[in-house]
């Protein structure tokens, strides 16, 4: 599946070359960067939130009680996460916008986006800040639509992102920033915040789920 990948690939990355060889070379190396720069930001992410606190449950299935004062390792924790996830924003768009997609980065950005969202959870689940039943919903989908999108390549057939889809991703950003920070911050209540995107997510995630695996369907049977 891997090589079958680089050869589908390869003619639309020899075309594209071909138009953006005016470009500064720093453009062009730009959106690899910014990918390494979120794959750096991981252990950073994952060793700050480990020291935070580990809040009370007051429920099942996502319902928390907010910790008593954040501490300055979770707001540090979710501002490096959050510039992590504008990252995954940017260097996709200026990949497109620019034509300078590359192999490397079509395979880097996928799995540093997976390995940031799941690290995040797999700390916040720990420290009992989310449902681990919801992070499982939410983890073992995303390994599944990987899974349908490698079988779609085998097969010869793309499958686009949806806007559900990327809606999911945002849900599931703000959703761990706000439970991140888990309690109140600036007469804001991040830890409701948090709860709140994290149950969007997670429905956009069974919906957008369904939608892939039937494009999937219907362009196999086509």
């Amino acid at each position: 599946m891997i090589l079958s990948f680089f050869k589908n690939n390869k003619q639309s990355l020899d075309e594209s070359s071909t138009g953006n060889k005016n470009l500064p070379n720093w453009l062009k190396k730009l959106p690899n960067r910014l990918t390494f720069l979120r794959i750096m930001c991981i252990p950073v992410v994952v060793y700050l939130m480990s020291l935070g606190e580990v809040a009370s449950e007051s429920g099942h299935f996502g319902i928390i009680n907010p910790i008593k004062n954040p501490s300055m390792t979770d707001i540090a924790a979710a501002i490096v996460f959050a510039v992590a996830a504008i990252t995954d924003f940017f260097d996709g768009w200026i990949a497109r916008k620019f034509n300078v997609e590359t192999v490397l980065g079509k395979l880097l950005d996928p799995l540093a986006d997976k390995l940031l969202v799941v690290s995040a959870m797999v700390i916040l689940v720990e420290k009992h800040r989310m449902d681990g039943l919801i992070a499982v919903i939410i983890i073992v989908r995303d390994l599944g639509i990987n899974a349908i999108r490698l079988a779609a390549i085998e097969d010869g057939i793309q499958i686009p992102s949806s806007f559900i889809g990327k809606t999911k991703t945002t849900f599931q950003d703000l959703g761990i920033i706000g439970l991140t920070i888990c309690g109140t911050l600036w007469f804001i209540p991040f830890h409701y915040i948090g709860q709140f995107f994290i149950m969007l997510a997670l429905a956009a995630s069974l919906i957008s789920g369904i939608q892939y695996l039937y494009d999937y369907a219907k362009q196999l049977k086509n």
